[in-house]
């Protein structure tokens, strides 16, 4: 009954949409699960609480490898891309059964995009040389070409589309025609338009050729965005902060502050849900947190390796970062001067990025050490205690992270090309 009333209220907003035009329809992202790390912020923050009685409902096969996470929408539907050697490798799965709303072929670049989703079912992502909106169905709303890589998308105003990639083009895109709303900007100007793909082999380590290797982190409210870039000619990548608000009554991008990390920075930024600090991981396997206004550096902390790159960071402070595979599950507090060690679980092997619930759990999926099966566990965010593991049948190596939908739904993707959703039983 609560998914039905949450479909009634979409499609009410839908409808909406044609009416007398007094409406606000500009695109923003969808409830649930939108983009690469839940949210603008990359927080892998969820707030909806899961249901008692969740069970594995369904599994897909991709057919290829996934390496970027999924998504759900505020419909419920699972966006996935997979490296596929023929057919489609970029799918939107029906949450019921997993079958399929729609598949397409991208090009090369579109298996490391996680897809960004609108309140409409409107989809954002990118391949090599150019960057797509795809309406509900899967057809093509509008592309703008690129130079490079779009790395996955966020949302950086109501009906404004954030594109940057891999080889520092960044552009502010209309939702709704694909149109700049700014000139855009390039960090490399050099770039080569005709080779598109150039750098995305050192986008795994964020490598020089790979400038942006990683989706950014947005503040809707203070206008700014940051990312993750390697300056031409440097020896060690930053964290760099842009501005995008109007000056003189019109959208410029320009450089708002940029912070050097002594070993550089790998994976991706994440906001804190008051807008005051940014944490990235440094090279050496310590969580930096940076003031996101001025960029000044607030602590450090060694934890001991950099795993996926990124981590979950709720609204209390809490923080479970993404270890190595097979590394234990554990939290750091951070206390505004300093960060804090938290509580720590040497008994799990995880294999995947935590996600934090508002209910003061955390989703993760860990390995048995004995048998290499993987179960997908709730945690309490409070003490790390366990409250329920549920099963993925024959999944294996490590997954990609765990979605949360806008009714506690939970899915999660194996890095071999399974999918596997939770819903409560069917009556």
């Amino acid at each position: 009954m609560a998914r039905a009333a949450l479909l009634a209220v979409v499609a009410a907003v839908a409808v909406s949409s044609c009416s007398d035009g007094t409406d606000d329809v500009r695109s923003v992202a969808s409830a649930g699960w939108s983009s690469y790390g839940g949210n603008a912020a990359n927080s892998n923050f969820a707030y909806p609480t899961s249901p008692d009685e969740l069970a594995l409902s369904w599994t897909r096969p991709t057919g290829g490898p996934i390496s970027a996470p999924i998504t759900i929408s505020s419909r419920y539907n699972v966006g996935v891309t997979s490296r596929t050697a023929a057919g489609c490798n970029t799918f939107v799965l029906d949450s019921r059964a997993g079958r399929k709303n729609f598949c397409r072929r991208l090009g090369v670049g579109a298996e490391l995009n996680s897809m960004l989703v609108d309140q409409f079912e409107n989809i954002y992502i990118g391949e090599a040389g150019q960057f797509y909106a795809l309406n509900g169905g899967g057809a093509v709303r509008w592309k703008f070409a690129t130079v490079g890589v779009p790395v996955s998308a966020k949302f950086a105003a109501k009906g404004v589309v954030l594109m940057v990639t891999n080889q520092g083009q960044i552009l502010l895109l209309n939702a709704q025609t694909g149109e700049p709303v700014a000139p855009g900007i390039a960090l490399r100007p050099n770039a080569d338009p005709a080779q598109p793909a150039f750098g995305l082999g050192d986008c795994v380590t964020a490598g020089p050729n790979c400038p942006v290797p990683a989706s950014p982190a947005v503040d809707d409210e203070r206008e700014q965005f940051y990312l993750n870039y390697f300056p031409e000619n440097a020896i060690a990548s930053e964290v760099r902060a842009m501005r995008y608000d109007e000056v003189k009554g019109a959208r410029s991008i320009r450089q708002s502050w940029a912070t050097q990390i002594p070993s550089g920075v790998i994976g991706t930024p994440t906001l804190s849900a008051d807008r005051k600090t940014l944490y990235v991981f440094d090279r050496l396997g310590s969580i930096y947190a940076l003031d996101a206004e001025t960029g000044k550096r607030k602590w450090d902390y060694f934890i001991g390796g950099y795993g996926f790159g990124t981590m979950s960071v709720s609204p209390d402070g809490t923080i479970i970062p993404t270890g190595v595979i097979g590394s234990p599950l554990i939290t750091i507090r951070d206390r505004g001067d300093r960060a804090e060690a938290g509580w720590r679980r040497n008994d799990l092997q995880t294999v995947s990025l935590a996600t934090s619930t508002e209910a003061k759990t955390a989703w993760v999926v860990v390995r048995d050490p004995n048998t290499k099966a993987l179960k997908l566990l709730e945690v309490s965010a409070t003490d790390g205690s366990t409250k329920r593991s549920l099963d993925l049948p024959q999944a294996v190596g490590f997954t990609t992270g765990v979605a949360v939908s806008p009714g506690g739904d939970v899915a999660t993707a194996t890095n071999l090309g399974e999918v596997y959703y939770f819903a409560p039983p069917k009556t």
